[in-house]
């Protein structure tokens, strides 16, 4: 046994964008000048401070540290990679054992102080931001080697940990791209990733979780002990039944994997149609991710159009990629970026991306290639060429799910959303300093009319939980459908009064 501790959004969308680096040398209060958030949303209203004295009580509790607006590391600290919710907290408990994590907890029921909990910052609807006390899980980071298959993450494990531990072993999981996304999440609402059709998702490899629950109480979860609640914490979201400390997870050996990235720029209705039909019958080895992009203001006024791409890996044995595209596709194509064969984490480094903050909303449903007819596809296209667009290049993007992940059944774990092809999801992006608050609400009143029409136009269904929307109206529905009633249970059992509570939580039954 050993532990290993260490210390590349969108590829598309970021490039170009060294002229606004200039934000990132804003201080805090400026960012939070920039705060966008839907109409009567008010996900964490203005709370008291307890006062010095009461932080001067906790920080006397904690083996970490509390940090206070004076710090000159506050804003770094505090910031959401969403700069939508650039929420500033009244404190931060770096928090780097269990005990830490108990302590706060009892100190914000006593003090009354809201809360909230983070470790990559990465929500995309803010639920790990607030106005009072921010526990930071981030110095709870490293992984351990149980055996030789399962690995214990810490809970404040960010990806770029788990690939560097991961790669020291000769082993992974499935796994997301964006480095700095923390491991505790991604877990805990499902997890994608290109190796899912060969695995399932993050939360299948789920083997246990330690919690520290409301009452400060610490648990195992596991097949042999509160098993219920490690059903609910695979793929039931984070921050709903406890504070998760730690994850015991299963992992698989490396082999070498051929990483592409392949674009075209004429015939886009056809393309893209054909590709997500073509792939429907991709081995189980082949994961991949299908953006159509759609331009910034700035490179439409100078002639550029909507593009179609695609970024994956294959695994050792899966056909030659020409054979799977199939000829028309393949000569098509504008670019064709191939690494083949290449050492497993060597090839990730490719496709890792890191992300730095900046304003964004997503919305998200579960797509079969059956719906996906000419029709709709051309459909698709032509909204993206009327989004009114932004200073950043935005998506509408496909996921390719199915293999593995459909072998798990619906209420076999919390993650509800198996049987499909596809997860569809929809990103808006913008820069505060470049968009005017009436540019930014046009393009989301076109994203809502947008999502609304795939919805519409699908028999697919539901809404990915790691990319929670604070507009979605029936997102009990959506992100759990028939499993909400159970996790209802679960929550009364562990959380009876929901300490744990945001916009979007799970409620006692």
């Amino acid at each position: 046994m050993g532990t290993f501790e260490t210390a590349t959004a969108r590829r598309s969308i970021l490039k170009g964008l060294g002229a606004l680096a200039v934000g990132a040398s804003l201080p805090m209060p400026a960012r939070a000048q920039q705060f966008l958030a839907d109409p009567g949303v008010e996900l964490h209203p203005q709370t008291h401070n307890p006062g010095k004295g009461a932080w001067a009580d906790l920080a006397r509790e904690l083996k970490g540290n509390v940090v206070l607006p004076d710090d000159p590391f506050f804003g770094d600290y505090s910031r959401p990679n969403n700069l939508r919710y650039a929420t500033r907290p009244a404190g931060i408990a770096r928090c780097i054992r269990a005990e830490d994590v108990s302590a706060c907890l009892k100190w914000a029921k006593k003090t009354n102080t809201p809360f909230a909990v983070r470790s990559g910052g990465h929500n995309y609807a803010g639920f790990s931001t607030t106005h009072g006390l921010l526990i930071d899980m981030s110095p709870m980071a490293g992984i351990t080697k149980l055996d030789e298959q399962r690995v214990e993450i810490r809970g404040g494990t960010i990806n770029s940990l788990v690939y560097k531990a991961l790669e020291r072993m000769g082993r992974t999981v499935t796994h997301g791209r964006c480095d700095g996304v923390g491991a505790a999440g991604f877990l805990l609402g499902g997890g994608i990733g290109f190796n899912m059709r060969l695995y399932g998702i993050g939360s299948d490899l789920m083997r246990g979780t330690e919690l520290v629950l409301a009452d400060g109480e610490r648990v195992s979860a596991s097949a042999d002990s509160h098993k219920e609640l490690l059903w609910a914490c695979q793929g039931g979201g984070g921050g709903n039944f406890g504070i998760n400390t730690s994850f015991t997870v299963e992992t698989y050996p490396v082999s070498t994997v051929t990483v592409f990235e392949i674009t075209w720029t004429r015939d886009l209705e056809r393309v893209l149609h054909g590709l997500l039909h073509q792939l429907q019958t991709a081995p189980n080895g082949f994961g991949s991710k299908i953006s159509v992009t759609v331009p910034s203001r700035e490179d439409r006024r100078l002639g550029k159009g909507l593009s179609v791409s695609i970024l994956g890996q294959a695994h050792a044995g899966t056909p030659p990629l020409a054979d799977l595209f199939g000829p028309w596709l393949w000569e098509q194509a504008e670019k064709r970026s191939i690494h083949a064969d290449m050492p497993y984490w060597q090839a990730q480094d490719i496709l890792s991306e890191e992300t730095f903050p900046y304003y964004y909303r997503e919305q998200s449903t579960f797509l079969n290639t059956g719906d996906l007819t000419e029709t709709v596809v051309a459909n698709l296209i032509a909204s993206g060429k009327a989004m009114p667009g932004t200073s950043m290049a935005s998506a509408f993007k496909f996921f390719q799910v199915g293999g593995a992940v459909n072998k798990v059944g619906r209420k076999d774990t919390a993650f509800v959303h198996r049987g499909y092809d596809w997860l569809f999801s929809s990103e808006v992006n913008w820069w505060a300093l470049k968009d005017s608050p009436t540019l930014v609400t046009e393009n989301l009143a076109w994203q809502d009319k947008f999502y609304a029409g795939v919805r519409a136009l699908t028999t697919g269904g539901g809404a990915y939980q790691n990319f929670p929307d604070a507009s979605l109206k029936d997102w009990k529905a959506a992100y759990y459908a028939e499993n909400y009633p159970d996790l209802q249970k679960v929550k009364e059992a562990v959380d009876p009064t929901s300490l744990f509570r945001f916009a979007q939580a799970i409620t006692p039954r």
